[in-house]
């Protein structure tokens, strides 16, 4: 029989713990989901039923939802197939003196209300009013956005601004501007790459993701060229994750570097061909980011 001295057997633990911590610490546990853009696909699915089977059958974890219309069938038919809705995507349209249509306050209040408890609702601002007065539309949304934060975090749902070209809210560090004005723990940021890349450019990212991400609640990501990206249409600033020479691997890896732990979306918008392969060959490119991330040096 072998004996180990206590003095030894203590530090033999310490090393083995110290080794499965930097092990766990090295793996990729993120949700990734699709987002609710699969209408663009040949032959992309069109009921809740649908995309919640073809997701499944290929192992996504889940699909972003896309406001009121079908939040509550699109809702069924993912936890029915075991998947997760882990983001709702809603249009937040602000106008005259601060009133909110198309959904209404109390509709967005409602799929607070029935979505799962930590997911993340994500807003694109909207508002032809205040658009260019921002003194007074901040005041404005700041005091919604407040609002709906003390009524989701009953509900144990965070909140956030989504960026998105030539709406209210357009860059990532105005979305994180956003929320420290909101000053809700339950309120933060969004940073969608595509956005990202045709806004502002690929320059500074990394600076960009030390920054705001201790700040961010959700990330959509896809393939996409790299370059002067500010001139390029979305056909390539859009793609099939693994294509283009953009380094999306570096991107995903210098956020959970950074402390991101909130889940992916995969950017679908007008993607063409065979929806079943798309889809497949994306997530095989996010296994590899998964396997690459884990044997790491």
């Amino acid at each position: 029989m072998i004996k180990i001295g206590v003095n030894k057997l203590g530090l033999l633990l310490i090393l083995v713990s110290c080794v499965l911590y930097v092990s766990a610490k090295k793996k990729i546990t993120n949700i990734f989901y699709a987002q609710n853009t699969l209408d663009w696909f040949q032959n992309g699915p069109k009921s809740a039923e649908e995309k919640a089977l073809l997701l499944k059958s290929i192992g996504y974890d889940g699909l972003e939802g896309f406001g009121y219309s079908d939040f509550f069938i699109l809702s069924s038919a993912l936890r029915d197939n075991g998947l997760k809705m882990p983001v709702n995507y809603v249009s937040l349209n602000v106008g005259l003196n601060g009133t909110v249509e198309n959904p209404s306050i109390e509709k967005i209040q409602e799929m607070i209300s029935r979505s799962e408890k930590g997911s993340v609702m994500y807003f694109q601002l909207t508002s032809d009013v205040y658009k260019n007065d921002r003194s007074t539309g901040d005041k404005l949304i700041v005091t919604i956005l407040q609002g709906l934060s003390d009524y989701a975090k009953g509900y144990g749902i965070r909140l956030c601004t989504y960026p998105h070209l030539s709406c209210y809210c357009e860059t990532v560090e105005y979305s994180v501007e956003l929320a420290k004005m909101v000053n809700r723990k339950n309120y933060g940021a969004t940073l969608n790459l595509c956005h990202l890349l045709k806004v502002e450019g690929s320059k500074n990212i990394e600076r960009k993701i030390v920054e705001y991400a201790p700040w961010l609640f959700a990330v959509n990501i896809c393939g996409a060229d790299d370059g002067d990206t500010q001139k390029m249409d979305w056909d390539r600033l859009i793609q099939p994750l693994g294509q283009g020479t953009f380094d999306t691997y570096l991107f995903v890896k210098l956020l959970i570097d950074n402390g991101y732990k909130g889940a992916f979306g995969l950017q679908c918008y007008n993607l063409k061909g065979d929806a079943r392969q798309t889809l497949l060959n994306s997530l095989q490119t996010w296994k590899s980011f998964k396997i690459k991330y884990k044997n790491q040096k």
